[in-house]
């Protein structure tokens, strides 16, 4: 059975340094499930932002003189 999770970023980053403070070879699986899926889900956010930091078009620059 699965349970799914919805934290903040910062809050994911707080369980995987509690989780450091333990020994390795007990919370190493954990510590990778953890970062795989926040990464792909980071990723994800990511592509579907819009691209609003592409440079601007020539329609969007200013070319009065």
């Amino acid at each position: 059975m699965a349970i799914k999770l919805e934290l903040e970023v910062n809050e994911v980053n707080l369980v995987l340094r509690s989780l450091g403070k333990h020994p390795f070879d007990e919370i190493a699986a954990l510590i990778g499930k953890i970062k795989t899926q926040g990464e792909a889900q980071l990723a994800e956010q990511q592509a579907a932002e819009p691209a609003s930091a592409e440079a601007p078009t020539e329609s969007d620059v200013n070319t009065s003189k």
